[in-house]
């Protein structure tokens, strides 16, 4: 880079860091101790322990380096808990034998360094594929309109793989853009990072469309020879694949294999019929989805993005670049669009390269060779960043929700609120001996004292309660709202295993449960206490 993109690199960067940092205060919220995490974020509940497991030291070196790599929650690749582990250790070194107590900082550091931090990357490096940092007002308008989009805010404040699957797709982006069809090292790099990227989430695996449009569009207009095309094809699977197996050490280990891919057989099943509840209703079905809208923008908007990549591939210098975004971005839409579960974080690897697209008709001058831009009148130049701008001020009081809902989530939370309410209903000195309690999913009930908690993932039923034989029962209204109608068993994937679940919420629900009589409830939810208690 020349003197004038380094400076405006180094502002970009500083405006990077400063958002960074803006992030810190919101995400040491909601997570005072391990189970406050279920009352917010289920994922981050879910993933909480194993990640500490792995860092949990064994009797031996042996057992300790087992534990670093046997995470257990083989749903997500080992990228995603090995960098965790890595992002987390300082904390364990700083504290001590006491790290454990400090969750929060635990959590804070994993949000911010997981997901807030590789989405600023990204959207730098969206920006240089765009802007080469030769205009300030180009680069930066750019660079903050992506991290104000109010998906980007959702998923800067939780910890989860898709800072990092974001990342990961753009790196791909920038690094067969740096080779610029030459198919030299940065093609090979971009296949090292598409191989760790199919242990993120499978986003490598969404490349495979654009990698064969890229060394097509390479072979067709470098003139190479077709040995040099099947070699580097070839080089690139190879190198793909090694990037897998190196990145997912537990493929080589046979019994840990086995249980990987079993877990990733669920999950397909889970992906393409649901969870427990069968979905097969498009995405967009018959209207814009609401929740789409509000993280994502208007349909105008959305369509200007389209036109964008379109524009880019019909008339920019660089139009193979916009070729392979779209061989990129058509698969994961159509995947998700289709797949029975999906939340709008999801689009983010396709949405954010979209919309970076836009700036093909920013306007400045000193555009040059090696930038994307198109030539197009002053009157669309301005257009769309009219348009743009009114989107920014939709966007605006969104964010702000976004982030003050996040600092306030512990003093807003109807999980905390019941559970408050539910112990101080419970008779005096009830918490004299030790008890146990049953608690749905996303109701918060901490350690300590004299109360052991009980869960399942499996949702519960009279069988299961009876195996448990808890003292307290604490129900979220939501399942019970859900799984008492009989629709739950004739629209369940598997009504069989959902029938019982059902009988449990509607006795709940008609305050049946055998043996239990409700001592509190609220919107939240409802709470049982063994009759002999009443």
């Amino acid at each position: 880079m020349d003197k004038t993109q380094n400076r405006n690199f180094q502002i970009i960067a500083a405006v990077g860091v400063g958002i960074f940092l803006l992030f810190i205060t919101p995400n040491l919220k909601g997570a005072q101790n391990a189970a406050m995490l279920s009352a917010f974020e289920i994922d981050e509940f879910a993933q909480y322990p194993n990640l500490i497991g792995m860092l949990t030291p064994g009797s031996n070196l042996y057992e300790t380096i087992r534990h670093f790599l046997i995470y257990l929650h083989y749903f997500y690749g080992y990228p995603f808990y090995f960098l965790s582990a890595l992002a987390v250790l300082p904390v364990k070194l700083i504290y001590g034998a006491d790290w454990l107590r400090h969750t929060d900082v635990i959590v804070a550091v994993l949000r911010q360094v997981i997901n807030v931090g590789p989405i600023i990357v990204a959207c730098i490096l969206l920006t240089y594929i765009q802007t080469r940092f030769r205009d300030i007002n180009r680069s930066l308008g750019l660079f903050v309109f992506l991290l104000i989009i109010p998906a980007v805010m959702v998923n800067n404040l939780w910890w989860h793989p898709d800072g990092l699957a974001v990342l990961a797709a753009v790196l791909i982006l920038f690094f067969l853009d740096r080779d610029a069809l030459k198919l030299g090292k940065s093609f090979f790099i971009a296949a090292a990072i598409c191989g760790v990227g199919v242990g993120i989430k499978y986003i490598g695996v969404f490349f495979a469309l654009s990698i064969a449009v890229y060394i097509v569009w390479a072979w067709i207009t470098q003139k190479y020879t077709f040995r040099k095309v099947i070699t580097a094809a070839g080089g690139f699977l190879g190198i793909m694949l090694l990037a897998v197996v190196i990145s997912n050490p537990l493929l080589l280990f046979p019994q840990e294999r086995a249980a990987l891919i079993e877990n990733q057989k669920l999950q397909f099943e889970q992906t393409s019929m649901g969870i427990l509840q069968a979905n097969t209703q498009p995405y967009f079905a018959n209207e814009y989805p609401e929740d789409f809208r509000i993280h994502y923008g208007e349909p105008e908007f959305i369509f200007m993005t389209l036109a964008g990549i379109l524009v880019g591939l019909s008339f920019s210098k660089k139009r193979w670049y916009y070729a392979v975004l779209l061989a990129f971005v058509v698969p994961l839409f159509l995947t998700i669009n289709f797949a029975a579960t999906r939340r709008t974080h999801y689009f983010l690897p396709a949405i954010l390269p979209l919309v970076s697209c836009l700036s093909l008709f920013f306007p400045g001058k000193n555009k040059t060779e090696d930038e994307p831009q198109v030539a197009s009148s002053n009157v669309v130049q301005y257009m769309i960043v009219f348009l743009m701008a009114y989107q920014a001020l939709q966007f605006f009081p969104r964010d702000q929700k976004i982030f003050t809902d996040a600092l306030k989530k512990e003093e807003q939370s109807a999980s905390i609120k019941f559970y408050k309410d539910a112990t101080n209903a419970l008779p005096a000195g009830f918490d004299s001996v030790k008890r146990v309690v049953y608690r749905d999913w996303k109701v918060y009930f901490p350690p300590g004292g004299n109360y052991l908690t009980e869960m399942t993932w499996d949702m519960p039923t009279m069988a299961y309660i009876d195996s448990i034989n808890p003292d307290v029962i604490l129900l979220d209204r939501e399942n019970i709202a859900l799984f008492s109608k009989p629709e739950s068993v004739t629209n369940s994937v598997n009504p069989g295993n959902t029938r019982p679940v059902h009988e449990f919420y509607l006795a709940a629900e008609k305050d049946e449960i055998t043996g239990y009589k409700e001592f509190y409830e609220d919107p939240f939810g409802m709470g049982f206490i063994k009759t002999e208690y009443k």
